[in-house]
């Protein structure tokens, strides 16, 4: 019995270190690193779309580094670089001395973007940046798109990024292919221009959209309801003015008030009153109506003769 116990816990330590260290081998099909200097802040913003590679299996955790100083932005999952989100994303965050190993949870599509900034070294109107790339995974494609920044002049980098062209927000951008890495392989870009301003991109006079956004799906432009709005305001004040109309034309109809009536009633009663009275000739005294003789001298009283 114990032989047979000591041969069965042999077999377990002999498969155990096979099972335990198996990994899944990530690698990359495309890497495409930003370089945003100055942009919203005055640092670099830096920004990678990762495709894992067909072969890669899914779900899996991702370790990623970035430098100790920088500052994580945002990260994204998605199917396409187009449908990345950052819902329900799982990281854990751990810094040491010379990078930050930022760890991704339960990865179960292929497009990740990571943004981070990074500091950028100012002196006078100089700038200079050195990007390293963190080389714990190979890369099929591996291209670097750099942003020339408003204000900013006399770009040298090493190595050359060849082709340049205008692309969003009005700025010029550099990029070049460098084809694929392995793993463990360094890369480095060194980046030194001259600016004349602390403006950022996003904040520059001359920025505009790489395309004219306004007839872009979902926008609202004012201009669209103009006519509508007029033409609510008009039927509004037609109505107001009818109703004013009315009002108008119902107090003409109607005639005095009957508050003007009462105030006009006693002033004409005292008008008649004063009109008709009838005195005594003989001694003055007033007369009732219907008196026929004085009541106080006996006189007849003169009618129609006053």
């Amino acid at each position: 019995m114990r032989k047979w116990f000591f041969i069965l816990a042999l077999t377990a330590l002999f498969f155990l270190p096979i099972g335990a260290g198996a990994k899944t081998e990530i690698k990359f099909s495309s890497v495409s690193v930003q370089l945003w200097p100055e942009f919203d802040k005055p640092s670099m913003l830096v920004i990678y779309e990762i495709a894992l590679s067909e072969d890669t299996a899914l779900p899996l955790d991702l370790n990623f580094r970035m430098p100790a100083d920088g500052t994580l932005h945002v990260i994204a999952v998605g199917s396409t670089p187009e449908t990345v989100s950052d819902t329900g994303v799982v990281y854990e965050v751990d810094a040491g001395s010379l990078w930050t190993t930022v760890s991704i949870k339960s990865v179960s599509q292929r497009v990740i973007r990571i943004e981070h900034y990074d500091n950028l070294e100012k002196q006078g109107n100089a700038r200079h940046y050195l990007y390293r790339w963190p080389s714990d995974y190979a890369v099929d494609s591996f291209a670097i798109r750099f942003q020339m920044p408003v204000d900013a002049s006399e770009l040298q980098t090493v190595p050359a990024l060849n082709t340049s062209f205008a692309g969003d927000f009005g700025l010029t951008y550099y990029a070049e292919d460098f084809g694929s890495l392995p793993a463990g392989q360094a890369f480095t870009l060194e980046v030194d221009y001259q600016k004349t301003t602390d403006t950022l991109s996003v904040s520059g006079p001359n920025i505009q959209p790489a395309e004219d956004l306004t007839n872009a799906p979902g926008r609202v432009t004012l201009a669209k309801y103009i006519p509508w709005v007029l033409g609510g305001l008009g039927i509004l004040l037609i109505l107001f003015g009818l109703a004013g109309g009315l009002v108008y034309w119902q107090g003409r109809v109607r005639g005095p008030s009957t508050e003007a009536r009462k105030h006009h009633a006693p002033r004409r009663e005292a008008n008649g009153e004063q009109s008709g009275a009838i005195y005594c000739h003989q001694c003055g005294r007033r007369a009732q109506p219907g008196d026929v003789f004085c009541r106080a001298c006996g006189t007849r009283m003169r009618r129609g003769e006053q």
